[in-house]
């Protein structure tokens, strides 16, 4: 505070909240309010992904439910988040449960789970738009990532494939095109 405009900040991070209902069980047909551990609408710090998992499950640092002094750091889905953004950190606190290699230690992991501005805004831009998983006929049940809703057309390798169906667990494309709707018959 040499300047007088306040704290330096620490770095940056990707910020959310908790979704106000998540979907569990199968087929995610049990509906919850939060998650276990963060109440609806908990504001929560994001990790930079460490698995090669697209940021599917997240390290988050956030507040217990009942617990407003201390943060606590979890790994969860990304799907249970909603409102990401970048935000400073000026929390030592937040940097050293972030950083620590095991909760409570002292030892850090370092600056890896920290963000640089631009990762940080790429990653919160890319949570921000919304995925589903997508099957397509003939790709040997790989999984490819569309918006939702997916779009009609998707093309791969050249080739287009066809919505052929989509619901709440994703969509699957075909190689045959949709049929004709018939013409509407005068009379």
């Amino acid at each position: 505070m040499t300047d007088g405009t306040g704290p330096e900040p620490l770095g940056v991070c990707v910020v959310a909240n908790v979704a106000p209902e998540t979907s569990h069980g199968e087929g995610g047909l049990e509906i919850r309010r939060g998650i276990r551990h963060f109440a609806p609408g908990a504001k929560v710090w994001i990790a930079p992904p460490a698995w090669g998992d697209g940021g599917e499950s997240v390290i988050v640092a956030g507040r217990r439910r009942g617990n407003s002094r201390r943060y606590m750091r979890i790994v969860i889905k990304s799907r249970f988040l909603v409102n990401f953004r970048v935000r400073a950190v000026y929390s030592p606190a937040l940097v050293r449960v972030l950083t620590a290699a095991e909760p409570g230690d002292e030892k850090e992991f370092g600056t890896r789970f920290l963000w640089s501005p631009e990762q940080a805004e790429n990653w919160a831009r890319s949570w921000n738009t919304p995925k589903m998983a997508a099957q397509v006929d003939g790709q040997g049940g790989r999984t490819h990532l569309v918006t939702d809703p997916p779009p009609m057309e998707l093309r791969l390798d050249g080739v287009t494939y066809y919505l052929a169906h989509f619901n709440a667990r994703g969509a699957r494309y075909s190689p045959e095109p949709p049929p004709a709707e018939p013409s509407p018959t005068s009379g």
